[in-house]
């Protein structure tokens, strides 16, 4: 008991280095979740732990040489150490290992936007096959973030008008402090000395679950205390929103500023943007006036360039495909339609661990890439905001139809129509090709009508319903259409899905669909006398 006392009480004096106030920050958590508010007060008190289940029984000596980024950086590397230690968040140098169990992992070096700005990560995911990572189990990584729908539907909120900032915490994951029984795991050598970090590093798979359970816990206090709910988050970068005239988004602001000086939360001061209407936050930029969001043009450029590298290929590795993915999904903050197009690129990484690992890509592959490409090479990095409701091909009075071989398809968009007979490669195709076809059709047609609309598509056909959702299909000529129907909602920005209805009837369009012009206008006399030409090019798979 009496050793215990004395252990709390080191650490206890070592959560002293960390600037949080944990009397201050105890007073603002009362009435939240007990269990989150327990875990924070007793991590800032005495250090949070990284919670890896690493064994370290058989007390191998490994120490893994840095990372090339490292070696190559040196004078960049020993300023940033120089500043941690100095901060109290590194505990070194030593001669020796300074605990009888040290496990050492890599340090490298990330760019930052900035020129010749990096970031020092400590990379618990080495060395292969008994890194520290991999005795951290998925549930004390995983974690959920506020992402740009949360920040375009909080501005969106203020239908008149609105002005938006932000601000960054400094310093973030290494604000917290790590449990002692931790330290022998976040261990490092540099220059022929031994170090280990007391603050969470950055390269913990639980790093950002930790972090983010305390700007969570900030957001709270900015909802329950101070009655600000125009507030966003994600990890260190908080957004603020409120209408435009009013002193509403400077006051939430400095509402934050003067949170964090209680608490002792560092504010990267030149990363603090006063209230305006256009503002770049999580790497987006969102425009009130235009009501659009905007990706950068360096991300498009590499986004674009990776694509024409490896649209082509056979195969890549699991990093380069990674990579690309990593950039499309960031892209697809903006470009909301592609999401669910991106799944089937994703399936390809599951069960692959190495990042030297190839990746075979089948011809549905390349034609996935390809058709990315032909969207990316023609975008201006600019998307309109979606309307906020979906609405249904119901409402939107559009519907579509498809007869069987000895009759033809047609759609109808309110007063608008067209109809027309199977060409020859599709008169024999599978009812389900046929069903999509028209709907595919009315996309490339009425686009720009239906432009910047969350579309929910009415069916009757559930297998129709699924392939829309799923934006997959086995079946090589479904792949086509959908294809297709994912270029037209990219160009025109409308993200879909679709609802099975059983039994739905269509009365109009099956009318249309089987040529029987006149008696569809009589019971639907708003159709227009003359249908919409197709273009030759869009009667084709």
């Amino acid at each position: 008991m009496h050793f215990n006392t004395r252990a709390k009480r080191k650490n206890r004096q070592l959560c002293q280095n960390f600037q949080i106030n944990k009397g201050k920050i105890r007073n603002f958590l009362v009435g939240y979740e007990t269990q989150l508010k327990d875990k924070l007060i007793h991590g800032f008190s005495f250090g949070f732990s990284i919670n890896s289940c690493f064994s370290t029984s058989l007390n191998k000596k490994i120490f893994p040489p840095n990372h090339k980024s490292a070696r190559e950086n040196y004078h960049v590397v020993q300023s940033k150490l120089n500043k941690e230690i100095e901060a109290g968040r590194v505990k070194g140098p030593f001669t020796k290992p300074p605990f009888p169990l040290f496990v050492c992992s890599p340090l490298g070096l990330v760019p930052k936007k900035e020129p010749n700005s990096y970031r020092l990560i400590h990379d618990l995911s080495y060395p292969k096959g008994d890194p520290v990572n991999s005795g951290i189990s998925p549930e004390f990584s995983a974690v959920q973030y506020q992402n740009i729908e949360t920040v375009i539907d909080l501005v969106q909120s203020y239908e008149s008008n609105c002005l938006m900032s932000k601000t960054d915490i400094e310093h973030a994951f290494r604000l917290i402090p790590i449990a002692k029984k931790d330290h022998h795991l976040l261990g490092f050598h540099w220059d022929k000395q031994f170090y280990y970090d007391v603050s969470l590093p950055m390269g913990a798979s639980s790093s950002c679950q930790l972090f983010e359970a305390f700007s969570t816990a900030l957001h709270w206090i900015l909802n329950a205390k101070f009655q600000i709910y125009g507030v966003s988050h994600l990890l260190d970068d908080f957004f603020f929103v409120g209408k435009a005239g009013s002193n509403e988004c400077y006051s939430a602001l400095q509402t934050f500023l003067c949170l964090a000086d209680k608490l002792g939360v560092p504010i990267k001061s030149e990363k603090t943007q006063l209230p305006t209407t256009c503002i770049t936050i999580y790497g987006i930029g969102i425009d009130f006036t235009q009501m659009v969001a905007r990706l950068p043009m360096e991300k498009i450029e590499k986004i674009l360039q990776l694509l024409s590298k490896y649209k082509c290929k056979r195969s890549i590795s699991l990093r380069e495909l990674q990579s690309l993915l990593g950039l499309l999904n960031f892209a697809c903050g903006v470009i909301i339609p592609g999401r669910a197009f991106l799944r089937r690129l994703f399936d390809l990484t599951i069960g692959h661990t190495s990042p030297h690992y190839r990746i075979n890509l089948n011809s549905d592959a390349r034609l996935d890439l390809k058709l990315w490409y032909s969207f990316i090479e023609n975008y201006n990095g600019k998307s309109c905001f979606l309307f906020k409701e979906w609405v249904s091909s119901d409402f939107l009075k559009l519907f579509s139809d498809a007869a069987g071989t000895y009759g033809g398809f047609a759609a109808v968009f309110g007063s608008k129509w067209f109809s027309g007979k199977w060409p020859p490669e599709l008169i024999d195709l599978h009812i389900t090709v046929k069903e999509l076809f028209p709907i595919v059709l009315a996309i490339d047609i009425w686009g720009p009508l239906l432009a910047n609309h969350k579309i929910l598509f009415l069916t009757d056909n559930s297998a129709v319903a699924e392939i829309i959702n799923k934006t997959s299909s086995r079946e090589k000529n479904i792949m086509r259409l959908i294809r297709r129907l994912v270029l037209a909602a990219l160009k025109y920005n409308i993200y879909f899905r679709a609802k099975h209805i059983p039994g739905k009837t269509n009365v109009i369009c099956d009318l249309l669909s089987r040529f029987s012009f006149q008696e569809a206008h009589q019971i639907a006399p708003w159709l227009s006398p003359t249908p919409v030409a197709i273009p030759p090019q869009f009667l084709h798979l």
